[in-house]
């Protein structure tokens, strides 16, 4: 019987590096990269949001569940293309449609069906019930992770 160590050596053998090679971007399909490629320019450019939903501070609702909704105040809407108006306090959030720009003092992102928008039926909600605990930068795309 073959051992472990000496199967992972006969397959490894069967292995050789491959030197580098240089092509157009248009007859590279199927190529494997050889290295890293980074961008001159950060994209996104800004963080923002992955989705709909409401932006806020994550340590705001490190309690909210489905049998403990915690209501934050909303201060704005924020739809993609427009820049945030408000920096976001202690007890608040915003709006915030996908691609929009995450406002200063939110850290993640809550999608709409984690709250109470739908119960609401409202146009101008003012304030919101959120039943889902989200993590740190939860639902946001950083400036440059692209």
């Amino acid at each position: 019987m073959l051992s472990v160590e000496e199967a992972r050596e006969r397959i490894i053998s069967k292995f050789h590096i491959l030197n580098k090679e240089y092509s157009s971007i248009l007859d590279s399909l199927g190529q494997v990269i050889a290295e890293d490629i980074y961008s001159k320019i950060m994209v996104p450019p800004l963080d923002n949001s992955a989705m709909d939903g409401f932006a806020l501070n994550n340590e705001d609702i490190v309690s909210a569940s489905e049998t403990n909704i915690v209501y934050l105040n909303v201060v704005e809407t924020i739809e993609a293309g427009r820049i945030p108006k408000k920096k976001i306090l202690k007890g608040e959030a915003s709006r915030i449609m996908t691609g929009a720009p995450i406002p200063e003092g939110a850290t993640t992102v809550v999608p709409f069906e984690d709250t109470d928008e739908n119960q609401q039926k409202k146009s101008n909600i003012t304030k919101i019930g959120i039943k889902l605990k989200t993590e740190k930068l939860e639902n946001i795309r950083t400036a440059g992770e692209d």
